[in-house]
């Protein structure tokens, strides 16, 4: 089989295997192919089991399957885990020093090789094993030692004087197998100058590109590789990155940026939303412009910090207490994490509302070989230039929207109260005034409704079965869907306001797809669009679907 392939690599956590399959990811992606990889790493920094999958195809893919074509295993134990795991025809890369028995594996192929020698012949043994295990893959698939050779030297480039180990350890493993058999190949395709990078940093890089200029964040899995990214590129982008003493804090920093009149944003995931729903309630009754990442994983409390789940969405759609306009976008794969982050600054900043942007464990983590395209301005909006004496900051207007000022500006003070006011911010008990207020505040979800995206329908108009989901559960249903007919799939990505889409569903057998227990999705769709769901089909192990599993449950929905 050519260009069609899912690889995994094994062996004990601390030992490069995260770093051995972004190299292979990156190679690959330098080769024309297309790569995907599920960052399912464990809870560890030494010792213990950690694994790294990438599936590999000559066509875009945002999803992985359920077992593997290749396994490469540097120690014992990655065998006897993974093994069952393994397609007809699949194969095993392993030291030689590891005693396996060919009977034992009668549809997998062994291919015992020297790492441990290698790896002491060219540098430490315990860190090296995986560049000899790189080599030795590109080798047995067939696919030009230049790649990886390219990918070695852009990241060791800082460190030039172990770029010459590593290229001679991995041209080892290159050669013991390049002569080798394996039912499995990889061919080049003309280069397309992707990038292979993953959901945080697709996040990051459109918050940079929207012009962020102060990021609180308190750190939190599994948005910390976004931290670590906004910091180091901080200084090259003229930005501010700072990490707080608790979520309180962090977010009451981002509103009081905002009011200052620069473009902040928070990070976080449940444990630390949690601490700031009464902040976020200020934001909303001050109208303070403010985009919140979440990513979500596995709960409740502490629950499953490494793992995945779209649980939060009830949540978010109702947290913080009394009733002002959001927005949430929850994007399907890492070209929509960049493109819909940078599309909240600019409904947050013109609509002067908190926006959300919920992701998860899967999608922040999962690496993806992308372009990053989007035709979303990031024009700034202007604050009021020439203010009269009597600024109102919160004056009534047809679209909600109130001129702003920056603190400091002539004729431009105000009160940002956090109790009901008029419309110069002072405090008020007005019946009418509230009442007006609150007619204002939501009169802007009308306004915006025309400039939010519609939800997405792939495949056929006319089919008779939809399915309907969000988030990161998009790539797999995109690929179970080819195997059926009659079968098309509604991805809503804007999901507060919830879009009309009765006219899309209605006389359909609709399967709503979710990575949670309760359907949250399907009892936003009962609420909003008066359809109960026909089928439902849910996963919550804190793995995401693979494109198989979702093929097995609509087999059993059709």
């Amino acid at each position: 089989m050519i260009n069609n392939l899912q690889w995994k690599i094994g062996g004990e956590a601390g030992y490069g295997i995260m770093s051995a399959g972004e190299i292979f990811g990156k190679a690959c992606s330098k080769a024309g192919l297309y790569a995907f990889a599920p960052n399912d790493s464990p809870s560890l920094s030494r010792g213990g089991s950690n694994t790294f999958t990438i599936r590999i195809h000559e066509k875009p893919i945002a999803a992985y399957l359920s077992k593997s074509n290749l396994l490469v295993a540097l120690n014992q134990e990655t065998v006897q885990l993974y093994k069952k795991e393994l397609t007809e025809k699949s194969g095993i890369i392993y030291d030689e020093s590891i005693q396996l028995n060919q009977d034992d594996f009668k549809n997998t192929n062994l291919f015992p090789v020297p790492l441990n020698k290698f790896a002491q012949e060219y540098g430490e043994a315990a860190v090296m094993r995986n560049t000899v295990a790189l080599g030795a893959s590109f080798g047995l698939l067939k696919l030009d030692f230049k790649f990886l050779e390219e990918v070695i030297k852009e990241i060791f480039a800082q460190k030039p004087q172990v770029i010459e180990p590593n290229l001679k350890a991995a041209q080892a493993g290159y050669d013991f197998f390049k002569e080798k058999e394996f039912n499995f190949k990889l061919e080049p395709k003309e280069s397309k100058n992707h990038l292979f990078l993953s959901g945080n940093h697709a996040l990051a890089l459109g918050a940079i590109k929207a012009g962020l200029k102060f990021a609180p964040i308190y750190p939190i899995t599994p948005i910390n590789p976004l931290l670590a990214y906004l910091a180091q590129k901080s200084k090259d982008y003229n930005f501010i990155v700072e990490t707080p003493e608790d979520e309180i804090s962090g977010i009451l920093m981002a509103i009081g940026g905002s009011h200052a009149g620069v473009r902040t944003m928070v990070a976080t995931s449940g444990a630390g939303f949690s601490l700031m729903t009464e902040s976020l309630s200020l934001a909303g009754i001050t109208e303070t412009p403010l985009v919140i990442l979440y990513g979500q994983r596995a709960g409740p409390a502490t629950g499953m910090p490494t793992k995945t789940e779209q649980s939060d969405l009830l949540f978010i759609n109702h947290a913080a207490h009394g009733e002002f306009p959001r927005i949430i976008v929850a994007p399907g794969d890492i070209q929509e994490c960049y493109h819909e982050t940078l599309r909240a600054f600019q409904l947050a900043e013109k609509y002067q509302l908190p926006v959300f942007v919920l992701t998860d464990k899967y999608l922040n983590e999962s690496i993806q070989t992308t372009q990053l395209k989007s035709d979303i301005q990031t024009k700034k909006e202007s604050f009021a230039s020439e203010l009269s004496p009597d600024f109102k900051r919160y004056a009534f207007t047809s679209t909600g929207i109130s001129p702003r000022s920056i603190p400091g500006q002539e004729n431009g003070l105000f009160d940002a109260n956090s109790d009901e006011h008029d419309e110069y911010g002072y405090s008020s008990a007005d019946p009418d005034i509230r009442v007006k207020m609150v007619k204002k505040r939501f009169q802007k979800l009308e306004t915006l409704q025309p400039e939010l995206p519609q939800p997405v329908l792939y495949g056929d108009s006319k089919a008779r079965t939809t399915i309907i989901s969000w988030g990161s559960t998009k790539g797999a249903i995109l690929e179970a869907m080819e195997k059926f007919q009659g079968v098309n799939f509604l991805q809503i990505q804007y999901l507060a306001p919830f879009p009309d889409i009765i006219q899309l569903i209605q006389n359909k057998k609709i399967i709503v797809i979710e990575n949670n227990k309760t359907g949250q999705l399907a009892e936003l769709i009962k609420q909003h669009a008066l359809i109960k769901p026909d089928f439902k089909i849910n996963k919550y192990d804190g793995f995401q679907f693979t494109a198989d599993e979702i093929e097995e449950g609509l087999k059993k929905c059709l």
